[in-house]
């Protein structure tokens, strides 16, 4: 992330864990804050797992901790930003507040947009959610620009190599024991996102946005043909998408991509611009 704020020509003043920051340090935060024109908000815990695997999140923790970190901490950092006067803010949420991800229940409709309805089933569901309504809040109170992506598992070289090694020892992995529609966002294409949502010219009030690859991550089956089987009752639009473009994405981000002016160039079936 701070290489492609660095490639835009932006300075990061980073605030990470790994150096023993804490974003529920108010005098830290503060300082880093200070000065800068905007925020990128990407810390978080998420819920504890019942087994650990290598797509576990670095960092998790019980009820207690995800809801202060991720909605005390969110809160405390807004408040800071608003009194230091910065510019834009830039919010990492989850699609996990849509209720339909983690094999948690069904979505209404495929694709999934930016207008599906939000049902959060987990304490870091929930924290999203909460942290969206706060940057909304900031919104409506100092006129600053927020924007919420919602991003669904966000794939890096590694994840690409465990993902596959996983499907070709066991094929049914892709959707068993929960299937997430084939979703995916390349952590370069996630990078970009970030980069234009600090700096698409004009923006303002509060977005909320869908972000994901063009493509699923199937390792053979199409994408009607996955929903057909996984998903029988549930009704699919724009059929003429799918025709033409077999493997296309169950999740719209084409509200993101005309607002932010981003395209994600990262695909699963092109590996010389993908993994």
């Amino acid at each position: 992330m701070v290489e492609a704020l660095e490639a835009a020509d932006l300075v990061a003043v980073g605030l990470d864990v790994v150096d023993g920051a804490d974003l529920t340090d108010t005098d830290t935060v503060r300082e880093r804050v200070r000065g800068c024109a905007s925020v990128v908000h990407l810390a978080a815990v998420d819920d504890e797992p019942v087994e650990a695997d290598p797509l576990t999140p670095a960092t998790t923790g019980d009820i207690d901790r995800v809801m202060a970190t991720n909605v005390g901490g969110t809160s405390q950092l807004l408040a800071l930003a608003a009194a230091s006067g910065v510019e834009r803010v830039v919010f990492m949420s989850s699609v996990d507040v849509l209720g339909c991800f983690m094999g948690q229940g069904k979505p209404e409709y495929l694709p999934i947009d930016d207008r599906h309805p939000v049902t959060p089933r987990s304490p870091y569901a929930w924290s999203k959610l909460a942290g969206e309504d706060l940057c909304a809040a900031f919104t409506r109170m100092t006129g600053t620009p927020t924007v919420c992506l919602r991003p669904p598992g966000v794939f890096n070289a590694e994840t690409y190599t465990f993902v596959k090694a996983a499907r070709a020892e066991r094929a049914e992995s892709e959707w068993l024991p929960i299937w997430e529609y084939g979703a995916f966002v390349d952590v370069r294409d996630l990078a970009s996102a970030v980069v234009a949502a600090l700096k698409v010219p004009g923006l303002s009030g509060h977005h909320r946005l869908l972000v994901c690859a063009n493509d699923i991550s199937s390792a053979a089956e199409d994408s009607l043909t996955l929903v057909g089987r996984l998903l029988p009752d549930v009704p699919v639009t724009g059929m003429e998408r799918y025709a033409a473009q077999p493997f296309a994405a169950l999740l719209d981000s084409s509200a993101a991509q005309r607002l932010l002016q981003w395209h994600p160039v990262h695909d699963w079936r092109r590996p010389s611009r993908g993994a």
